[in-house]
């Protein structure tokens, strides 16, 4: 559910019954996440020198131990930086320095790794983490909530991005998108060939200069995101008179319904796109506001939406075309 240089997700399942719908939403649910892990296994491998892998992600942080070695090591690169963070309001609140008390031998699902990310959740709010961003113990210890162990490291991303400490690659673009809201586009200055500027005289010949590096936001908002956005849009091809709206703006930047949206190349994979606060995966957002994709998703046993001439009307669906949530009942004599 990412770019098309990802594999390909179902559009969707058989929904004969509620348990398998649910399976198909847990499959989904999963499938939008996996950008977020991947770019936060990224940053933890290039922070604590260690292999970690979406797949791998939960399994290795479970226990907390981990996450306390990554408190100490941000506490001490935010040290190097500055010794307060930036004042909030009337606040200053000092960066902790101290030992943070974990166990590494700590088994998966016990009490020492409960205790383990609670030491790590109490840094957090000593450091500025809010209380919306921190999760449960037992959403990481049994794996309840990944989403939400993902968004507290963000959040921590975004607090080490002050102390100049690379953050995850989401928070990059986050910085790359308020700069570019803060400083509008300088207007086009087309040059006529009338008013071309005179020829350089001719120079002695110098060494070739080194090719400059491509910026993080060329990379994440090129050639290679116009192409994905196009293919994302085009699959499955839609031949309704009134299509959904995906229109490119400017760089970076498309129309797609009636929103203006911000959309970025996440490390060349996945397509994602800034929603509110948070992220999400350009095809996930399809399939939630594009009408064709919402109602070839509805269809009961899988059978793919007939392709027609228009857009699709509540007055044209049979009782058979849509989703029946719930269908067991007993009737009153």
């Amino acid at each position: 559910m990412c770019s098309f240089l990802s594999p390909k997700q179902p559009s969707g399942p058989g929904l004969t019954d509620m348990q398998q719908y649910q399976q198909w939403l847990a499959s989904r649910h999963e499938a939008s996440l996996l950008p977020m892990k991947e770019d936060l296994a990224l940053w933890l491998t290039n922070i604590l020198g260690l292999e970690i892998t979406a797949e791998s992600f939960m399994d290795c942080l479970d226990n907390g131990f981990l996450l306390c070695q990554l408190a100490e090591t941000l506490q001490k690169k935010f040290g190097q930086n500055d010794g307060e963070l930036p004042a909030c309001g009337n606040s200053k609140q000092s960066i902790p320095c101290r030992r943070i008390p974990c166990r590494q031998s700590a088994p998966s699902g016990s009490f020492f790794a409960r205790d383990n990310t609670a030491n790590f959740l109490t840094w957090c709010r000593k450091v500025g983490v809010g209380e919306t961003c921190l999760f449960e113990s037992e959403d990481l210890v049994l794996h309840k909530q990944p989403r939400e162990v993902c968004l507290c490291l963000l959040e921590l991303g975004r607090i080490a991005s002050r102390y100049n400490v690379e953050p995850p690659g989401l928070i990059q673009l986050e910085k790359e998108i308020e700069q570019e809201e803060k400083s509008p586009p300088p207007p086009p200055s087309p040059v006529s060939p009338a008013q071309a500027p005179p020829p350089s005289p001719p120079t002695s010949p110098s060494p070739s200069p080194t090719p400059p590096k491509v910026s993080s936001c060329k990379k994440s908002t090129g050639k290679l995101l116009d192409e994905a956005v196009r293919h994302i849009a085009d699959d499955p091809p839609c031949r309704c008179l009134n299509k959904f709206c995906v229109e490119r703006q400017s760089q970076g930047r498309y129309r797609v319904g009636e929103k203006m949206l911000f959309i970025r190349m996440l490390h060349n994979r996945h397509v994602m796109v800034r929603v509110g606060g948070g992220w999400e995966t350009f095809e996930s957002y399809l399939l939630k506001h594009d009408p064709c994709r919402m109602l070839q998703v509805s269809r009961v046993e899988g059978k793919p939406s007939p392709i027609s001439s228009k857009s699709p009307n509540i007055k044209d669906l049979s009782p058979d075309s849509y989703l029946v949530v719930a269908a067991h009942y007993r009737s009153k004599k």
